[in-house]
């Protein structure tokens, strides 16, 4: 038996098609850029330490070797000194320190993103391109060497090389000439998504990947259509790790639903596709057959419907021929009324808006969203949709991403103002007076001035003027 061994490369996430990391992706996981302040702290931490371990040497045997240095015969003066073996202690001492100090920093640095003043201040380093470890020659060793070349010109290199080249990142993403070279990115663990954090990345690399609504352009159905004439219009319902649950509307009185797999168009095994009528779809009762007129009875002429026709002179009036009797059926019993309920959608409008109205969103940040053309349409990084004419993408921020990247929209349709829900993970709800209303997706809701729509962790007041 031959064994194939699959050698396809790795398919990495987040690049354009020309291989270079795109900054929106690494934002919608919900990875912050390292603030500079930090940055020059950990950078100043790190400096510090080695300083300390450094200090024997500085203090004690350099003064002493550039005293020997100077004499006539430096040898037999460094030899000659009382504090010899001191001098080689605190050398040595300090010099096997500051190898281990910097090793460490190296290792750490490649395997975890993390080095002692990266530690204390909350901040990691990943590969740019895979966001995750940088690896250790180059996003280590690399780093350490451009770093240390900067020394070699006292006091402006390191200014330039490490304490202001982030300021002229081109991507403004806070990337040092350091982290250019080591092809490394400084990212904020404390205020943002840890990348190190296996189980919170997963979940937000899948959040992403699965987003219903990360589309572009309109794409095909994935269901199976009650009638071969048309695929009709795909309306996502819910998601779970074996595909889809959706429905296809494709005759105005069935609706199929089932769940459907991405290889073929038919339902997967297992699962049965349900028809279910219409709500309002009640066929017509079939008349009932006329019983036969007896011999020398003219056939009635022709009336239009809801005419009073009077019965000729001198004609008998004719009933039909008697029927089998039947027991007389008891009468019904009076049904009690039932019970109000309260109302489970909140109560209709008073007075519609019109055309010429002025409509703004105010969300719960405090900020107002004028309202024009053909609406706006919300969510963490949206996008609109091929039926939406005029209508203006609005970013929202929610670092708590319960907020999907294209959420609702508020439109004007037909001299209406509407919300609709765009099948977003955790809905949006319709508060007027007190009364809820789940948004379904797809179907437009109509609003009045005063109306909160919820959505996720956030909420917006309609004002209609």
């Amino acid at each position: 038996m031959i064994w194939e061994i699959d050698e396809r490369a790795r398919t990495i996430e987040g690049l354009d098609g020309a291989g270079r990391p795109r900054p929106e992706y690494a934002a919608s996981l919900g990875l912050i850029r390292a603030p500079y302040g930090r940055r020059v702290l950990a950078t100043v931490i790190e400096a510090l330490v080695l300083l300390l371990v450094q200090l024997p040497m500085l203090l004690v045997v350099l003064p002493a070797v550039t005293g020997a240095a100077l004499d006539a015969d430096p040898v037999a003066a460094l030899a000659g000194r009382d504090d010899l073996v001191l001098l080689i202690v605190l050398g040595a001492a300090s010099s096997v320190l500051s190898t281990a100090f910097v090793l460490v920093q190296l290792i750490l640095l490649g395997r975890r993103g993390v080095t002692l003043g990266k530690a204390l201040t909350g901040l990691r380093t990943v590969n740019v391109r895979t966001l995750e470890r940088p690896g250790f020659w180059r996003g280590a060793v690399v780093r350490y060497l451009v770093m240390g070349a900067s020394m070699l010109v006292p006091l402006v290199g390191p200014l330039l090389v490490i304490a202001l080249s982030p300021l002229f990142d081109p991507a403004r993403r806070g990337r040092s000439w350091a982290d250019l070279a080591a092809a490394t990115w400084l990212v904020d663990a404390r205020r943002g998504l840890n990348p190190y954090d296996e189980k919170r990345m997963r979940i937000a690399r899948k959040t992403v990947a699965t987003d219903l609504l990360d589309v572009k352009t309109e794409l095909p159905s994935l269901a199976t259509p009650v009638a071969p004439t048309g695929a009709g219009a795909y309306v996502p319902l819910a998601r779970n790790k074996g595909g889809v649950l959706g429905a296809v509307r494709s005759t105005p009185g069935n609706v199929v639903i089932g769940e459907t797999d991405a290889v073929d168009d038919e339902p997967r095994s297992g699962i049965p596709t349900m028809v279910a009528p219409a709500p309002f779809a009640t066929p017509d009762p079939a008349p009932a057959a006329e019983p036969p007129l007896p011999a020398g009875v003219p056939a009635p002429a022709a009336v239009a419907p809801g005419a009073i026709v009077a019965p000729a002179a001198g004609a008998a009036a004719w009933s039909p021929p008697p029927l089998l009797e039947e027991p007389a059926a008891a009468p019904p019993a009076p049904v009690a009324p039932a019970a109000p309920q309260a109302a489970a959608s909140v109560p209709p409008m008073a007075t519609p808006p019109t055309a010429s109205d002025a409509v703004a969103l105010t969300l719960d940040s405090g900020d107002t969203i004028a309202v024009s053309g053909g609406g706006v349409v919300l969510g963490r990084a949206p996008a609109t949709g091929p039926g939406d004419v005029d209508v203006l993408p609005v970013p929202v921020v929610d670092p708590t991403r319960s907020i999907s990247k294209t959420h609702w929209a508020l439109l004007r349709q037909d001299g209406r103002v509407v919300a609709l829900e765009r099948g977003s993970t955790n809905g949006s709800v319709l508060v007027r007076g007190g009364a809820e209303q789940a948004l379904e997706p797809g179907r437009p809701v109509e609003v009045r001035d005063g109306d909160t729509i919820r959505f996720g962790d956030r909420h917006a007041v309609v004002a209609i003027r």
